[in-house]
């Protein structure tokens, strides 16, 4: 009771001091005399400043920050800079990287945004400290490009790092049970095996060549030059400032300082966060309205969560009842379902599957996937009327694997006793203390197959492919953007722009206001949250070097989607393309 009345006056005192210091603002404002400023008659230069993580969906937003004022998301940064490519009151770009991490599908996203910008004629300007394959990406779009005289240039090929369990399990006594349904379904080999099947092999390597042959085609492109010169500068990367320079790949080496001087000191320049704000709030105005539900994180039963790692969680129950409340809304005239997942539980998967196929006899229902939207992620997408996805999207992986981990070993090895009494021949199924016997691997084999033949055929029936030709490409292989339209997983490549735009043309909606799900929130409404629900931990972190959290991430992942269910749709725990 004394926990309940400190925070409830936490809450109003806070409230009390920010309606104290709006107040004081407004009065300053009236004393001073002066009304709002004026503005330039002049078009002037947006200024965007990119650093660090950007955020794919809403959620764990500052306490006090306004809504229209909050970060902005990967999209957001996209649909801003192809408005302001038209726009009259903007002349041109100053865009200002510092080491950003925007995924593979964020960064071209962005990069085909400021190419429509420099194809209105408008100038586009860059400075980056540090240039990685991404931000070089982003960056190569722009000219000039400036590069910091002490910078540092990283564009030097893809890797991708998997991380396997065996060895570690069979030290602390711990026994992997799993099966699965598909040649190429390798999210279980982690927990099996020391290095990766000939199949998983074979898929990976597809999946690096399509990315990389995307990072040489697309820097070719923005530089222009050959497809020769740009490998070349990948395979032999100058990583020194000067090296960058004298192969061509950056055009100047400036301070920040010289960057703003050479666009001219009479330019005017408007912050991007000021410029995002007004079209959020256009964005947000109207008539007929889309909803953009956004789906983000590893697939788990019931309510969307976050862990102490910042790992988020797709609750199916959450997604699918966001999906009937758009279905149910006269105002909403078509759904856009933004995915961002690697996967993670069946029966969730199919729970929001089946709120798609409902909406979609209502409404258009168009899917724009993001980096990943694999296995689970495919499922939940696959009956839309139409799917976009950005070419180094990763998805696919049409396939499904289960099972257990058996920590007897190391309950042993740390003195835990355990004494279980069963009745029924397979009470114990999916004891965490015991085996899989040949009897109880086969009846678990049939129902993950059975599974996987529901995947599959429901795929089908969405793609309007046979069954044979659906299994063909799916059996968990794991496919970039670009491969899935060859492969007729996908219809079309583009970011979440190109999704809305069908969406609206579908519904007949000209001028569509759009409805962001979940919302940002402001202030109040958080407060009001925090005192209903006390002691959440939901933005908790836990420090831990890169390895270690990716280690105890992907295992954290797997029991979290496991949870409630057999069947788990998920990609490898701890799969990432550098």
């Amino acid at each position: 009771m004394a926990r309940a009345s400190t925070r409830l006056l936490l809450v109003v005192s806070v409230i009390g001091l920010v309606i104290l210091a709006a107040a004081s603002v407004a009065i300053a404002v009236l004393l001073s005399g002066d009304g709002p400023p004026t503005l330039s008659q002049e078009p002037r230069w947006l200024q965007l400043k990119l650093a660090g993580s950007v955020p794919e969906a809403p959620g764990g937003d500052a306490l006090l920050t306004d809504p229209l004022d909050m970060p902005p998301l990967r999209t957001e940064l996209a649909a801003a800079v192809r408005h302001a490519a038209t726009d009259p009151d903007i002349a041109g770009l100053y865009l200002r990287l510092g080491g950003t991490d925007l995924g593979w599908a964020g960064a071209q996203e962005l990069r085909d945004a400021l190419a429509t910008f420099k194809a209105e004629g408008k100038p586009c300007v860059v400075y980056a400290d540090q240039l990685d394959n991404t931000d070089y990406l982003v960056a190569s779009a722009c000219a000039p490009l400036h590069l910091s005289p002490t910078g540092i240039v990283l564009v030097n090929g893809l890797s991708t790092t998997r991380m396997y369990y065996a060895e570690t399990f069979e030290r602390y006594g711990v026994k992997a049970n799993f099966a699965h349904v598909g040649d190429f379904k390798s999210a279980v080999e982690p927990y099996e095996r020391t290095g990766p099947s000939e199949a998983a092999q074979q898929a990976n390597d597809a999946l690096l060549d399509s990315l990389y042959d995307q990072l040489i085609a697309g820097v070719a492109q923005n530089r222009g030059v050959d497809l020769a010169q740009a490998r070349a500068w990948i395979e032999s990367p100058p990583l020194t400032p000067q090296g960058a320079l004298e192969a061509g790949m950056v055009d100047h080496l400036s301070y920040e300082d010289e960057v703003e001087a050479s666009i001219g000191e009479d330019v005017e320049f408007k912050p991007f966060k000021r410029y995002l704000r007004d079209r959020r709030h256009a964005w947000g105005s109207g008539g007929d309205r889309i909803a953009v539900i956004y789906a983000e994180g590893t697939i788990i039963d019931g309510k969307s969560d976050q862990d102490l790692f910042g790992g988020r969680y797709i609750g199916g129950d959450t997604v699918a009842e966001q999906i009937d409340e758009a279905r149910e809304d006269d105002a909403i005239k078509a759904i856009v379902l933004r995915v961002d997942s690697p996967g993670g539980s069946g029966s969730a998967s199919d729970v929001m599957w089946r709120a798609v196929i409902r909406a979609r006899d209502v409404k258009p229902v168009v899917v724009s996937m993001g980096a990943t939207a694999a296995s689970g992620g495919y499922y939940m997408s696959m009956a839309a009327h139409r799917i976009f996805a950005e070419p180094g999207t990763i998805t696919g992986s049409i396939g499904v694997f289960g099972g257990k981990l058996n920590l007897a070993g190391l309950y042993g090895q740390i003195g835990l006793k355990l004494h279980t009494d069963q009745r029924g021949r397979y009470a114990d199924l999916l004891s965490g203390t015991s085996d899989f016997d040949a009897e109880e691997r086969a009846l678990f084999q049939t129902y993950l197959s059975s599974f996987y033949e529901t995947f599959l055929t429901k795929a089908a029936e969405g793609r309007g492919m046979e069954r044979d030709a659906m299994h063909a490409i799916a059996q968990g292989r794991v496919w970039t953007g670009a491969q899935a339209v060859e492969n007729g997983l996908v219809d079309e490549l583009g970011g979440l722009d190109a999704a809305i735009a069908y969406a609206a043309a579908q519904a007949g909606v000209t001028e569509p206001a759009l409805q962001r799900i979940p919302e940002r929130k402001g202030m109040l409404d958080q407060l009001l949250e925090e005192l209903t629900n006390p002691g959440g931990d939901a933005d908790a972190r836990v420090a831990l070097p890169p390895e270690a959290a990716d280690a105890l991430g992907a295992v954290l992942r797997l029991q979290r989607a496991a949870d409630g269910t057999g069947a788990l749709l998920l990609l490898p725990g701890d799969l990432r393309v550098d």
